[in-house]
């Protein structure tokens, strides 16, 4: 099966057809899945060296920080077993992302997972970068 570098294209069997092999798409979601654990990891790392020698004693903190663990951990799987799928599909199974990907907030994340023809628009237009304070 052919590997699946970012900006990778799939050549549409027909004019016009945005339809592209599926397991492309899901070795484009399982590389995005990838890179989501890696940065759960990094900034559980970054947040515990800042405040574990103050919060280690709360309960409720060192829950927090295992799950933190416990998710980067299910994100891997995850991306592991559709990486083991896609390399089972056949290139004749494909599928049009345009639709899954309109429903995306992200444009990092249209660019990230979805088809090159895949259309960003000021729906889009999140910042990825903002931070929610609760």
């Amino acid at each position: 099966m052919e590997s699946c570098t970012k900006g990778m294209v799939s050549r549409p069997k027909h004019p016009g057809d945005d339809a592209e092999p599926i397991g492309i798409v899901l070795a484009r979601l399982q590389a995005e899945l990838d890179a989501i654990g890696r940065r759960v990891d990094h900034n559980q790392a970054v947040i515990a060296r800042s405040t574990w020698t103050h919060a280690s004693a709360d309960e409720d903190y060192v829950r927090a920080m295992q799950d933190g663990d416990l998710n980067a951990q299910r994100i891997a799987g995850v991306a592991e077993f559709l990486r083991a799928i896609g390399e089972t599909l056949s290139a004749d199974w494909r599928v049009d992302t345009r639709a899954a990907t309109s429903q995306i907030r992200l444009a990092e994340q249209i660019r990230s997972i979805g088809s090159a023809s895949a259309e960003v628009t000021a729906h889009h237009a999140h910042d990825s970068g903002d931070v929610d304070l609760f």
